[in-house]
């Protein structure tokens, strides 16, 4: 895949985030730093609604994607960045944005929050990411 298609695609993907949260949850992102606390919110129902009722590998793996894209085109808005296909694994490709010879594997921070501990704040860790990316 072509970095540019990527991105592009990367960029759909939080535009889908963003009428998920607006058409399942009534939450309006607006891809700013301003909105994460509302995406952890949203991330916190999810897992919590995941504990009831397991929902599709398939629904998990889409949702980790997109709300990671989001997470990833708030940061690339303020400091810049760009989304790499990882490969080394080829069994476990996946997709995490570059900055300064720094990787964020953003989808797997979602996932890390819905499954395993919806405490976790994406906010704090991507103003700490974007702090760092700024020093």
């Amino acid at each position: 895949m072509l970095n540019t298609e990527l991105t592009e695609l990367m960029q759909q993907s939080a535009k889908d985030a963003v009428s998920y949260a607006r058409d399942e949850h009534q939450v309006e992102l607006d891809l700013t730093l301003e909105s994460l606390p509302l995406v952890d919110v949203l991330l916190s129902s999810i897992a919590h609604q995941q504990q009831k009722q397991r929902m599709s590998d398939a629904h998990m793996f889409a949702l980790c994607n997109i709300f990671g894209a989001y997470l990833g085109q708030v940061f690339i808005s303020v400091v810049g960045g760009e989304w790499v296909h990882q490969t080394a694994d080829e069994t476990a490709p996946y997709v995490s944005l570059n900055y300064n010879n720094k990787e964020f594997p953003l989808a797997s921070l979602v996932y890390h929050k819905v499954t395993k501990n919806p405490d976790l704040s994406v906010n704090d860790y991507v103003r700490q990411a974007i702090s760092n990316a700024m020093q």
